[in-house]
C-alpha cells in the first residue's frame, strides 16, 4: 500500500507528523510505503486542521477518488462545526489520546487513538553548553529552573496563569531577590515575541531553536510547569517526563494519557466555560466549550515544594517507564495494527464500508 502523508506545516503538527512517517518507514515487510505523489497512492493520510480539507481535495482533485484518514486533534468537549464539515470529507479519523478522541467521538464514533511517539531527547554537548550561557545559570550560583515552552498568542496555554503562580511562589523583595531559594523560570516563547525583561525571574526565548537546543533546555531546566487551560497531548510534557524530569501540570486534558501522581505532579482545577479572548483569538472555539482554569495557589506550592527540594527516589524511574508505551516501537505497532484494520478494498471499489466511514457522517 502506497500511502500520500499530507503534513501541516505548524510547529506541533509537523513534529509528529514527522515522527509518524518515520514509523511508517519503519514498518516490517514491503506492506506499506510512503509516496510524495498523491496520483500514485492508495491511501492518504491528513494530517491538518479539519476546516483545510475541502480546499485540499479542491487543489488536489485526485484524493477524493482514494480513501482518507484525517490525523487531527482537538482541546475542548465539543467538537467545533467547522471541523465536523472537514472531517465529513475522509473515511476515517485518528488522534492522539483517550481525551481529544472523546471529542471527536461524539459526531464520528469511529474514531481512533494513535498516540504520538515519544523519543527521549539526546542533545549534544554544544547544545548543552549554549543551554547552560543562555539560562544564565553559573557555577555557585543554583537556582532552580523551571522550564515552560508557550504560544504566547494562544490564550489555552495560559501563559498569564503561570505568571502569576510564579509570581506568587517566588515574591520579590526590594532587591529583586526572589524567594527563599531563587528560582527562574524559563520561557521558551513562539509565534510572538512577548517583552516580560521586566518580569523578575522570568528568562525569556524567543529565537527559533534547534531540536538539540530543544532537548539541551530540558536537560538543564529542573522541572516543567504548564498551566495550560487544555492540551490534546503535551509534547513539551512527555518529551520533560522521558528524560526523568519532574512535570508540574494541569491535571485536565490529554496530558492524563501519560501523567499520574506516582510519576508527576498533576494540579487540580476547575471546569469554566471556555472565555471570550480564546473566542476572539480563534474562531474554532465557542463560550459553550469548557476547559480546565487551574488553581493558581495549589500550582504556586508545588512549584515552591519543587524548589524546595529534589523528588523522592524513584520518581525520575517511574516517569521515564510511563512513556515507554509511546516509544517509536510501541507507536509503530500501534499505526499497522490501524492500517491493517482499514478495509481499503471496499472503499477503493465504492463501497463505504462501516468500520472506515465515520457511522454519523452524511453519504
Amino acid at each position: 500500500m502506497r500511502i500520500y502523508y499530507h503534513l501541516s506545516g505548524y510547529i506541533s503538527h509537523k513534529k509528529a507528523g514527522e515522527a509518524y512517517k518515520s514509523c511508517i518507514r519503519a514498518l516490517p515487510g514491503h506492506d506499506y510505503s510512503l509516496t510524495d505523489d498523491p496520483a500514485e497512492a492508495d491511501l492518504a493520510i491528513l494530517h491538518d486542521e479539519p476546516p483545510v480539507y475541502a480546499e485540499l481535495l479542491r487543489r488536489i482533485p485526485v484524493l477524493r477518488r482514494i480513501p482518507k484518514v484525517a490525523y487531527c486533534v482537538w482541546e475542548t468537549d465539543i467538537l467545533p462545526e467547522q471541523y465536523a464539515q472537514g472531517l465529513r470529507l475522509v473515511d476515517g479519523v485518528w488522534t492522539c489520546s483517550e481525551f481529544s478522541r472523546a471529542a471527536l467521538a461524539r459526531q464520528f464514533p469511529n474514531t481512533q487513538v494513535l498516540p504520538h511517539v515519544v523519543a527521549r531527547p539526546r542533545p549534544d554537548r554544544a547544545a548543552l553548553a549554549w543551554a547552560v550561557e543562555r539560562v544564565g545559570r553559573v557555577r555557585g550560583e543554583q537556582p532552580h529552573l523551571f522550564l515552560s515552552i508557550v504560544d504566547t498568542r494562544n490564550p489555552r496555554k495560559n501563559l498569564k496563569g503561570l505568571l502569576a503562580a510564579f509570581a506568587a511562589a517566588f515574591p520579590c523583595d526590594a532587591g529583586n531577590s526572589c524567594g527563599p531559594r531563587k528560582a527562574r523560570l524559563i520561557l521558551k516563547q513562539y509565534r510572538h515575541d512577548l517583552d516580560l525583561g521586566a518580569v523578575p525571574g522570568v528568562v525569556c526565548i524567543p529565537e527559533y531553536l534547534t531540536e538539540e537546543r530543544i532537548a539541551a533546555l530540558h536537560a538543564v531546566c529542573d522541572t516543567y510547569v504548564s498551566a495550560h487551560h487544555a492540551e490534546a497531548w503535551g509534547l513539551p510534557l512527555s518529551e520533560a517526563m522521558s528524560l526523568g524530569k519532574r512535570v508540574i501540570a494541569t491535571g485536565y486534558s490529554g496530558n492524563m494519557q501519560y501523567m499520574t501522581a506516582e510519576n508527576s505532579v498533576p494540579v487540580p482545577y476547575t471546569l469554566v466555560s471556555v472565555p471570550p479572548d480564546m473566542v476572539e483569538a480563534s474562531p474554532l472555539f465557542t463560550t459553550a466549550m469548557h476547559w480546565a482554569n487551574i488553581d493558581g495557589p495549589c500550582l504556586a506550592q508545588a512549584m515552591r515544594k519543587a524548589a524546595a527540594r529534589p523528588p523522592e527516589p524513584g520518581f525520575a524511574e517511574r516517569a521515564r517507564a510511563s512513556l515507554q508505551p509511546f516509544s517509536r516501537e510501541a507507536v509503530t505497532l500501534r499505526l499497522k495494527e490501524l492500517l491493517d484494520a482499514l478495509p481499503l478494498a471496499s472503499v477503493a471499489a465504492g463501497e463505504k464500508n462501516g468500520a472506515i466511514r465515520n457511522a454519523s457522517a452524511p453519504a
